[in-house]
């Protein structure tokens, strides 16, 4: 994964806060214990959702320099190519900040760029999601623990019950 020069953290603990973290039992939209003023006391250690992890903001060129996740209200993840979706996982003390300007007629763009490729837009809200699609958004409610997203083909993301093995 390349980083881009010059979009460093910094302040910014958004991803340790928005996202659950199973292996450390964090819920979303609660700062992990161990994020600090300093960085991260388990970093060495840190699991793999973390290690792995880099938002769209430190690695894709198409975000804007100004867009980091502390000052927006949301976490881009992934990219617009194909058999891929754009995740913003928005603040939940915030849940329309991605709606305002400039963020949201740019999203609606990323949408129609990304039709092409049967990539979307999606946007989570806790539990909730909403898919922006070149003419317009579509709203799937909550998500429930036994439901998870699956996408077709042809790049729509819908809900599915959530299959357990035995």
């Amino acid at each position: 994964m390349m980083l881009i020069d010059g979009r460093d953290c910094g302040p910014c603990v958004s991803c340790c806060s928005f996202f659950t973290i199973t292996e450390l039992g964090k819920p979303a939209g609660v700062l992990c214990s161990h994020s600090t003023d300093h960085g991260c006391t388990i970093y060495a250690d840190r699991p793999k959702a973390c290690r792995v992890f880099y938002c769209a903001w430190r690695c894709w060129q198409e975000v804007p320099a100004d867009w980091r996740p502390d000052r927006t209200g949301f976490v881009l993840g992934g990219r617009l190519a194909e058999q891929s979706f754009l995740s913003v996982t928005v603040d939940p003390a915030s849940p329309e900040g991605w709606r305002v300007e400039p963020y949201y007629s740019t999203f609606r763009q990323w949408a129609r760029d990304g039709a092409a490729t049967g990539s979307p837009v999606v946007v989570f809200i806790g539990s909730r999601v909403i898919v922006l699609e070149p003419e317009g958004e579509r709203d799937l409610g909550e998500v429930a623990p036994d439901e998870v997203l699956i996408r077709s083909p042809e790049g729509h993301i819908r809900k599915a019950p959530r299959v357990r093995p035995y």
